[in-house]
C-alpha cells in the first residue's frame, strides 16, 4: 500500500541531529526521499543517512553553512541535480548563542559580526530555499514549506539575553507570511513555534530547572512531536500562514 508521501522529496535543514533528525524520519517514514544539510555534524549526519536508508528511504547528506547566501544555491543545485525536484522544504538550521545587550553594543564590529550569521541562517536561508524552490513547488502544483521559529515569536514576547536570536526569529516568522502570500494557491506555507524541545547545551541545570518550571504542563516537547506537527502541516490543505505552538502552555506566561 503506497505511503503517504510516496513520490515526494524534502529538503530539511540542519538535519543530522536533534530536532532535525527526527523531522528527517517522520518524513521518511510516511514515503518521502530525504534530502538534508549540516554544518559540522558530519558522523551524525552519516548515521542520519543510514537510518533513512534503512527505512526504505532515498537519502543525500550535503555539508553547507547557511549563513551564508552562496552555500544556499549550492545546496539547492545540488539536491535538485540528484533528486530531481523539492516538494516539502523544512526550514530547520538554527543557531542560539547567549547575546547580552550590554556586550553587543561594546563593539560595532563584534556586533555585526555576530548578528550576519543569525540573519542568515533564520532569515535570508528560509527566504531564498522558500523562494527558488517555491516557486518550482508552484509550478509542479503542489508543495509545503514549513519554517520552525520560537514560542515566544508567536506571543509577541521575548526573553533575556538572546537578543539576535529572537529578532532573528521574529523576522523568520514574517519569511512565512510573505511567502504564504506569495506562493498560493499551489504551495502553502506554515511555522512550528516551539517552547523547549530539547535544552539547548550552552544552558547551564539551574537555567533548565528555571524553564521547565515555567511550562505549566511541567515537561519539554519532544523532537519526535514537533515531527509530528510537521507531517500535520505537510497533509493540511486547509492551512497557510499559520503557525502551531507546541510549548507545553509556556506561552501562556509572559516571563
Amino acid at each position: 500500500m503506497p505511503r503517504p508521501l510516496e513520490g515526494k522529496v524534502a529538503l530539511v535543514t540542519g538535519g543530522a541531529r536533534r530536532v532535525g533528525r527526527a523531522i528527517c524520519l517522520a518524513l521518511a517514514g510516511e514515503g518521502a526521499a530525504v534530502a538534508f544539510n549540516y554544518r559540522k555534524s558530519a558522523a551524525e549526519a552519516e548515521e542520519t543517512r543510514r537510518a533513512l536508508e534503512a527505512a526504505g528511504a532515498r537519502a543525500l547528506a550535503e555539508k553547507a553553512d547557511l549563513s551564508g547566501v552562496e552555500a544556499c544555491v549550492s545546496l539547492a543545485d545540488r539536491v535538485l541535480e540528484a533528486l530531481g525536484r523539492v516538494d516539502i522544504l523544512v526550514n530547520n538550521a538554527s543557531d542560539f548563542p547567549r547575546t547580552p545587550l550590554a556586550a553587543l553594543v561594546s563593539d560595532g564590529r563584534g556586533f555585526e559580526a555576530a548578528l550576519r550569521p543569525l540573519v542568515g541562517v533564520h532569515m535570508a536561508a528560509p527566504l531564498y530555499l522558500g523562494a527558488r524552490l517555491g516557486l518550482l513547488m508552484k509550478r509542479n502544483g503542489w508543495g509545503r514549506i514549513v519554517n520552525i521559529t520560537d514560542r515566544v515569536v508567536v506571543r509577541g514576547q521575548a526573553y533575556r539575553d538572546w537578543a539576535l536570536y529572537l529578532a532573528t526569529k521574529y523576522g523568520l516568522y514574517g519569511v512565512t507570511q510573505v511567502l504564504a502570500e506569495e506562493l498560493a494557491p499551489e504551495v502553502a506555507v506554515n511555522s512550528i513555534a516551539p517552547g523547549m524541545v530539547i535544552p539547548a547545551l550552552n544552558l547551564s541545570p539551574a537555567e533548565i530547572e528555571a524553564e521547565m518550571s515555567r511550562i505549566p504542563l511541567r515537561r519539554n516537547a519532544g523532537a519526535e512531536e514537533i515531527a509530528a506537527d510537521v507531517l500535520h502541516l505537510v497533509r493540511s490543505g486547509a492551512k497557510t500562514g499559520s503557525v502551531i505552538v507546541t510549548d507545553g502552555g509556556a506561552g501562556l506566561r509572559a516571563s
